[in-house]
Order: C-alpha cells, then sequence, then structure tokens
C-alpha cells in the first residue's frame, strides 16, 4: 500500500512535467467545465484541495475571488505555482499551505479559515488518489467542514465507465492512458500515463464510492444536490464529437 510518503515523493517528482498536462485535450475540457462551474467568483472565500500548482487557483482569482488558499501535500508541485505567482494579476490573494488532505486539516496547523469559512471547494482529481476508503472519507469530510451553509463543491474526478473505455486503457487519445488495472479492496488501481512531451506517470487509485458515483460518504456528511456539468456544450466536445 503506498504511504503518505511514497504518495508525496512520486508528486515531488513529476512537479516539473505537470507544467505541461495543461495542453492535453483532457485538460482543456476540464478547464472549460471548471471555468463554467465556478462562475462569477466576485468576493468569495475558495478553497481548493490537491491544487498542486494552483491552476485553478488562479482561474478563480480571475473571476474575482478574494482569497483562495491552495492546500497540497507536496510543496515541489507548490513552488510551481509560486514561480508562476509574478505574472499572475491578483496572484497575492492566494495562499498557499502545506497538508495531508486525507487527514483533518483542522488538527494539523495548516492556516486554515474557521470552519465553514469557504464559499466554494474545489478538488479536482483528488479523489482519484484516495487509497483506501479512509482516505476517501477524509478527504470529503474537510470538504464539508469547509463550506459555509448553502456553499458548493466543484470537483473532477474519473467515472465509470469511461475509466475503462479504449480511449483510456489501450489507446490514449485524449492525453491519458491508464494502463496495469487490477481490483483493490472497494476499488481498483492502476497506473496512469499522462501523454505529454516528455510523459510521465502516476499512480492512482478509485474507491467504488466515488467512481461510480454512489457518493454515500458526502451524504452521509450532508452534501446534497449533485450535478454533473454538461460536456456536450463545451468547445472541446463541439470540436470532436467523439470525445
Amino acid at each position: 500500500m503506498t504511504t503518505a510518503s511514497g504518495r508525496k515523493d512520486q508528486y515531488n517528482e513529476m512537479a516539473a512535467e505537470y507544467s505541461s498536462y495543461e495542453d492535453l485535450p483532457v485538460a482543456r475540457l476540464e478547464a472549460e467545465l471548471i471555468r463554467t462551474a465556478l462562475g462569477d467568483c466576485t468576493g468569495l472565500k475558495i478553497l481548493d484541495l490537491g491544487a498542486g500548482s494552483g491552476s485553478y487557483a488562479r482561474m478563480a482569482v480571475e473571476a474575482g475571488s478574494w482569497q483562495v488558499d491552495v492546500v497540497d501535500i507536496s510543496d515541489a508541485m507548490m513552488q510551481v505555482g509560486r514561480e508562476w505567482e509574478p505574472n499572475s494579476p491578483g496572484s497575492s490573494r492566494i495562499r498557499w499551505l502545506l497538508g495531508d488532505v486525507t487527514k483533518p486539516l483542522a488538527d494539523q496547523g495548516v492556516g486554515l479559515l474557521p470552519a465553514g469559512g469557504y464559499d466554494i471547494a474545489i478538488a479536482n482529481w483528488l479523489f482519484d488518489h484516495a487509497y483506501t476508503v479512509d482516505d476517501l472519507r477524509g478527504m470529503w469530510a474537510n470538504i464539508a467542514a469547509s463550506l459555509r451553509p448553502g456553499g458548493k463543491f466543484i470537483g473532477i474526478r474519473a467515472v465509470a465507465p469511461g475509466i475503462f473505455s479504449d480511449h483510456n486503457c489501450k489507446v490514449g487519445k485524449y492525453g491519458c492512458l491508464r494502463t496495469d488495472i487490477r481490483r483493490i479492496p472497494d476499488g481498483i488501481e492502476c497506473r496512469a500515463t499522462l501523454l505529454t512531451n516528455p510523459p510521465f506517470s502516476v499512480g492512482v487509485t478509485l474507491m467504488e464510492d466515488s467512481y461510480n458515483r454512489t457518493d454515500a460518504i458526502a451524504r452521509k456528511l450532508g452534501m446534497t444536490d449533485f450535478r454533473s456539468m454538461p460536456e456536450p456544450q463545451t468547445r472541446v466536445v463541439q470540436a470532436d464529437l467523439g470525445f
């Protein structure tokens, strides 16, 4: 089983290559969907969990957010974002906070706003790195604790049946190729290769509660009104309806 230390090491190692991820088709689709879901963020306080280099934190600032707190287990990933900051208008509204989002952030001295202090919580691909159900529960618990009543959560995650499709497992047409898929307790484990130049790989795990969109853990924590963003309306999909 991958430990928190091992998890941190693999993210540190891929920090430099990850900056080219945004050029992939899957990343362009993701960016369109997140931008639409964020909408007008004027004056809002936003928490971005597992945010790495903070590309969506910067997007939230551009949309008007008053403050975005980025939390990630890898300081190397966040350093990439810090180095981009001088060229990003409003980047002073981003705080970079080191923490393990599978554990209660309130107990780690991370420096977040008080419980219920955020209008929006973001977590993109975070759930695909929950190595156990307890990890997934910890992620959702941090999300639920962070949001004010009526707050909004936005997330990107791998879901069935797409994760088992040929374009993901054999071809990698849209920029990601999944290999070495195997069953583990309550989910699956695989290798995800992002077809950047040069490509790089990362080990990922997906719990059934997440990839089947059951979301029993989140619902028990009071999360409601789950919705999927309409991919067919995006420019990326309009240019390739097979996507």
